[in-house]
């Protein structure tokens, strides 16, 4: 079938069809619409847009990349299938439709960051900063723009828009205060003690705890059928599909490298480079006379001390490395050791510059290139190599040999996954190596169904089938498996649960009359804590799960019961008296949680005129677009149902 599909599509008749089918497309687009209305959905092409603002795919990408890195810089491991998983794009496209809302609130406004503040937050930024010298790099900047993945414009608008919400926001919460009722109520709460005794027993205080009964187990085991559960495990088979598998097969003739020279010549040459000095000015006069000083002969770093200003030397750069466009037109337009010239920078209000040398472009040349061409025609090669070998897969395929067959007698190579799980774990619970960073293969496994193969899929440097041989269905682990586990977990119970008696028979005689200390000792617990006044934050070291919360919601006289965090001793606490504060007799405490306080309500204030603004600019998401290239596992789930 493949073969006579195959077959049609190389015959004339497929062009006249394929012709008429595109002819149609054009003028209905496939669903009536013309291409005049083409024009109109340009939106389409963004994840996100509304009232002057959109979001391209790109910036989205961008975004999200650049918050995984800082979070796996902060030592957290999370992947890009994971962190959309968990709705991390959709976080930062909601982020980015705000900012950009607030850019363009402002905008229509008039209000501005301007270019002398721009250029200064620019160069408060450390990584753009010579180590040396401290003044403002320009190779640095563009290296920094480069492991942001910001072009140079993008990066001064998103620089431009902060600072311009910054003024907008601080403007319009200037005259909101917090009430000195606010500081008196953060008083109260941080001011207020509890005096408290607290009571241990360790476990060993409730005895050797019996091996539980045949019956006990299976109840335990009946009970914990989910925990005890195997998750389904798959045998798969992949196909991957390299160009490098393919190198070996490739021959390159000495002419062929001369012909690849001349169509690639325009890109290996080498662009014309020049040296020159740069010193940055405030005004018109400072940067003229700066041209004037660096005419007659004074060392740019001494110019530099005596005005005040800073001084920085292009070595070799090329014009795109140039970061100020107006500068590099200048600089690329003088002559070496020529005049200084003073223009007008972007970055800096005046530029004088002073070319000191030039590096003509260089053509390419055979004998230097002869690697890199090789590499590259070898490359294409081995791309129409593999190309070939796909199609001949596919044939062979559609002819009824095996899979695993039909991929070695082609070249592809065929790895086997004895057993796997839907987080890429073997029966082990070690990572499955063939599988790990690609989640869009495993999520291709647990989509295909038993005996079948997904189409070519591409991960990383290939494109890969995966074919799944056998699924073992989720079972729930024998009982013979798991009874050591079960009676150790049967054992902790029921500790626990004696132990929690011993804390309430406490508890019960503190509420009988008796004394916290003699009830305490009668049953063999330990008093650690003897009426010792404790405010909220050193209750929040008292070793048990609930005991903190549980003292300062009580009231004067409870007596309450807890397991130690580890389980390894069972507390009771008796709260013997309440030490509230009295704000008024503490005025400068007031007024200086008030002010802390202030920070709370300029950030409530701001997240409000933000949300409104947000609302004003009506932003939409695509969603279509968004899933398209962010699919999330629940959603494939929902497509294949």
């Amino acid at each position: 079938m493949l073969k006579q599909m195959r077959s049609f599509t190389r015959s004339w008749v497929s062009y006249v069809l394929l012709f008429v089918l595109a002819a149609l497309f054009v003028l209905f687009l496939g669903n009536g619409q013309s291409v005049l209305d083409t024009l109109q959905t340009q939106g389409a092409r963004n994840v996100a847009s509304g009232r002057g603002v959109t979001v391209t795919p790109q910036q989205l990408a961008r975004e999200l990349d650049l918050t995984i890195r800082s979070q796996r810089n902060q030592g957290q491991t999370i992947t890009q299938a994971a962190a959309v998983e968990a709705g991390l794009h959709r976080q930062l496209l909601q982020g980015m439709l705000a900012r950009k809302a607030m850019y363009a609130y402002a905008d229509r406004i008039g209000v501005s960051a301007s270019n002398l503040q721009v250029a200064e937050r620019i160069r408060a930024i450390p990584a753009v900063l010579n180590p040396v010298t401290g003044a403002f790099d320009a190779e640095s900047y563009q290296r920094f723009l480069g492991e942001l993945g910001y072009s140079q414009p993008d990066f001064e608008t998103d620089v431009r828009g902060d600072m311009t919400t910054e003024m907008l926001m601080q403007a319009m919460v200037a005259g909101a205060r917090a009430p000195s009722s606010f500081g008196a109520l953060v008083l109260s709460y941080e001011g207020e003690t509890r005096v408290v005794s607290i009571a241990e027993a360790p476990a060993s205080a409730v005895g050797q705890i019996p091996a539980p009964t045949a019956e006990q187990l299976q109840a335990l085991y009946r009970e914990s059928q989910e925990q005890l559960r195997l998750p389904e495990y798959r045998a798969l088979t992949l196909v991957q599909a390299r160009p490098q598998d393919f190198l070996s097969r490739v021959t390159i003739p000495e002419e062929r490298l001369a012909q690849e020279l001349d169509a690639r010549r325009e890109a290996l040459t080498q662009p014309e480079r020049r040296t020159y000095v740069r010193i940055s000015a405030q005004s018109e006069a400072q940067a003229n006379d700066a041209a004037a000083r660096l005419a007659r002969g004074e060392a740019p770093a001494d110019i530099a001390t005596a005005l005040s200003v800073q001084t920085a030397r292009g070595e070799n750069q090329a014009r795109n490395e140039v970061p100020d466009a107006r500068v590099a037109e200048a600089v690329f337009a003088m002559q070496a050791r020529s005049a200084p010239r003073v223009v007008r920078g972007e970055l800096s209000p005046w530029v004088v510059i002073r070319v000191d040398a030039i590096t003509a472009a260089i053509a390419p040349d055979l004998t230097e290139a002869r690697a890199e061409l090789r590499e590259a025609i070898a490359m294409e090669e081995a791309n129409a190599l593999l190309n070939d070998a796909v199609a001949a897969f596919d044939d062979a395929r559609g002819g009824g040999v095996a899979l695993a067959d039909a991929a070695r007698q082609h070249g592809l190579t065929v790895v086997n996954i004895a057993a796997t799980d839907a987080q890429g774990n073997d029966a082990a619970g070690a990572p499955v190596a063939a599988l790990a960073d690609h989640p869009e293969l495993l999520e291709a496994a647990f989509q295909t169904a038993e005996g079948e193969a997904s189409d070519f899929l591409p991960a990383g440097d290939a494109d890969v089938v995966v074919a799944v041989d056998r699924v073992t269905a989720s079972t729930v682990r024998p009982f013979e498996s798991v009874r050591d586990q079960l009676a150790q977990v049967w054992v902790a119970r029921e500790r626990g649960r004696r132990m929690r008696e011993m804390g309430e028979r406490v508890v019960a005689a503190v509420e009988g009359g008796e004394t916290f200390a003699a009830a305490a000792r009668a049953q063999r617990f330990n008093v650690v804590v003897s009426s010792q006044p404790t405010d909220r934050r050193s209750a929040a070291q008292i070793p048990a799960r609930g005991l903190p919360t549980q003292i300062f919601a009580a009231s004067e006289g409870d007596v309450l019961s807890d397991l130690r965090a580890d389980g390894g001793a069972v507390l009771v606490a008796v709260v013997e008296r309440i030490n509230r504060v009295n704000a008024a007799e503490r005025p400068q405490e007031v007024e200086a949680l008030r002010q802390r306080m202030q920070e709370t309500v300029n950030e409530s204030m701001t997240e409000a005129v933000q949300s409104q603004v947000v609302a004003d600019a009506r932003g939409r998401v695509n969603e279509s677009l968004l899933n398209q290239l962010y699919p999330s596992g629940e959603q494939d789930a929902e497509a294949g149902q």
